[in-house]
């Protein structure tokens, strides 16, 4: 066997990435019209702090209306109680350094704990930046007055930019997502079967028509990756179709990607003669078992010594734990919608947060890592780079492969986002004299965003790409006149991945392996857990709660694995070669041990 062509270069990956699927544009519509929206009330209005609100916009959900306000709550919560945060420990110290800079570190530090331990990351992201922000505003020794009115404002801006974002939403985005996650579901499955069957029918080496159109289908699903079934996966969370939807949803989203990424490499491969009826054989059977989840049929186990062998064999097992994961499924969707409704109460704290010490140590590191920052732009009095400090908060993820990929694409995203705020405050600003021809200038830059933001596995760049673009260029109600602040958030953000490294891959590593491996850890005391209430008599009430707990618990981690599958590659050093083995071995243990938790589950009695 023989590969033809090898879809590698940095050109494809970026073609792959950037390349249009359903919904792409008009969610980059979306955001450009609810921030160019919120621009032009925010002039208007002469409303300070709007730039960095309207920068923070492009990090929350807006997928679904109910998401989008619930995620905007939340934003706006954090935000309110920096703001409550920063105000009273300044009075009640009466602005004393030593006690500003405790203050700093207590906020940064409860704010990291409850980033990783709550169910709300995203107000604590949101608590801890803003409470920097607020808190390092002090530093220049302004007026009391002058202090609360900027935090004050910082509210008021960014109430306003989520209002308009939300406004947008509830007025063109889908209410539907449960039906279009069924038709993407689908329609995966449905190009896996025309696939296998075109390889079955067909000599792969000749390429008919028909194996080729099946291989291009195939092949712009796997461009497209699993990123818009995760994004209608969030727009369900919290919604009445949410209780009606199967349980190991996002773990079958999971197979289902490594399933297509796989199997497109069949269509450049060439198989020798010997091998061409073993293919044929194997293909026709993996064609049957898509048909079979396509149509939603439940059939009984196929014995593993009729699997296909060879090229086929790891791709038969996963379809195989597709199947059964959706026949358990169905079987606990159908005897538990009751106890799944009146379980869906709030939790503050994810499961088990209080047995470990993960969260503690994260916030550890964390603090360190800021305070550092802090200390290091402080003593050189360059407040400019204070930027470094945010690379830490929103880059600080728990593995190291997970943070250097962050910071890899922050950097980039802010590099792309000062050279255009740049050559906007050099070249366009001057000839620019109302907010028409200011509108003019921001639309495309946020579409460019929002359509960099919906990529797979690069999003945060585009992120980035705003945050950087509208601090250089929105720093007022007039033209900018200094090109300094592109260049200084630059370099605050490479001292603060310097500082990152030093902390968190150097003086304290948690590998992507050693992530992994809690990880598997979890799901498999999850599945312990769920096999131990079930031997116990009349409590049927308890199983149904608690397995709600530890289904939401898989869930997570389940998530986790897929953004960490990726992120391995950015594990550098003398360790690469041995993380990206174990890393393999792990998810394919992951894999296997959620499969038995959902099989368990498929087991609870009505």
């Amino acid at each position: 066997m023989s590969t033809r062509f090898h879809r590698g270069t940095m050109l494809e990956l970026l073609q792959d990435e950037l390349s249009p699927y359903p919904g792409r544009t008009a969610g980059a519509l979306r955001d450009t019209l609810g921030i160019v929206l919120a621009v032009v009330i925010a002039m208007t209005l002469q409303l300070p702090g709007f730039s960095l609100s309207a920068a923070l916009l492009l990090l929350m959900q807006r997928e679904r209306p109910g998401l989008t306000l619930r995620a905007g709550l939340q934003i706006l919560a954090g935000c309110a109680l920096a703001a409550i945060a920063s105000i009273v420990w300044v009075q009640l110290t009466d602005g004393n350094e030593v006690a500003r800079f405790l203050g700093v570190a207590l906020c940064v530090f409860v704010s990291a704990f409850c980033m990783a331990a709550s169910t709300l990351p995203m107000l604590w992201t949101i608590f801890g930046f803003y409470g920097f922000v607020d808190l390092a505003y002090w530093d220049g020794h302004h007026t009391a007055s002058a202090g609360v009115s900027y935090c004050l404002f910082q509210v008021a801006s960014l109430a306003l930019v989520l209002a308009c974002a939300t406004a947008v939403e509830y007025l063109f985005a889908s209410r539907h997502p449960a039906e279009e996650l069924n038709q993407e579901l689908h329609r995966r499955l449905s190009a896996l079967a025309r696939f296998f069957a075109a390889l079955a029918q067909d000599d792969p080496d000749t390429r008919p028509p028909a194996l080729r159109r099946a291989h291009r289908d195939l092949l712009q699903l796997e461009h497209a990756g699993d990123f818009r079934l995760h994004e209608l996966y969030d727009r369900l969370q919290g919604s009445e179709e949410a209780a009606r939807m199967p349980v190991g949803l996002q773990y079958r989203i999971g197979i289902l990607t490594r399933v297509i990424r796989k199997s497109v490499v069949f269509g450049f491969t060439s198989f020798t003669a010997d091998a061409s009826d073993e293919l044929k054989a194997g293909a026709r059977t993996l064609a049957a078992l898509c048909d079979l989840a396509a149509a939603g049929q439940r059939v009984d186990h196929v014995a593993l010594a009729g699997a296909p062998r060879g090229p086929f064999e790891e791709i038969f097992r996963e379809l195989q734990q597709y199947r059964e994961v959706s026949a358990a499924a169905v079987d606990v969707a159908g005897r538990q919608a009751l106890e799944r409704h009146r379980s869906n109460g709030f939790r503050f704290f994810q499961p088990g947060v209080f047995e470990q010490s993960e969260q503690v140590i994260y916030a550890l590191k964390l603090t360190l890592a800021v305070l550092t920052c802090y200390i290091l732009y402080n003593a050189v009095a360059w407040p400019g780079i204070l930027t470094c400090v945010v690379t830490v908060l929103f880059t600080g993820l728990n593995s190291t492969g997970a943070m250097k990929q962050k910071q890899l694409y922050r950097f980039a995203g802010a590099v792309i986002g000062g050279v255009l705020g740049i050559a906007t405050v050099s070249l366009l600003f001057p000839n620019m004299d109302s907010v028409t021809s200011l509108v003019a200038v921001l639309a495309p830059v946020v579409f460019l965003s929002g359509w960099v933001m919906r990529s797979p596995r690069i999003g945060y760049v585009g992120v980035q790409i705003g945050f950087a673009f509208f601090l250089s260029t929105l720093q007022g109600f007039g033209p900018p006149t200094q090109l300094n602040p592109a260049r200084d958030r630059v370099i605050g953000i490479a001292l603060g991945i310097g500082v990152m490294w030093f902390v968190f891959d150097q003086l304290w590593p948690v590998r992507t392996s050693d992530a992994l491996g809690s990880a598997l850890r979890k799901i498999n005391g999850a599945t312990s857990r769920l096999h131990t209430l079930m031997l116990q008599a009349d409590a049927a009430e308890v199983v149904a709660a608690e397995f709600q707990r530890l289904r939401g618990m898989v869930s997570v981690e389940l998530t986790n694995m897929q953004q960490m599958d990726f992120a391995a590659q950015f594990e550098i050093g003398r360790h690469r070669k041995r993380e990206l083995v174990r890393t393999r071995r792990l998810l394919r243990e992951i894999e296997g041990a959620a499969a038995e938790f959902y099989r368990e589950a498929g087991r609870i009695p009505a």
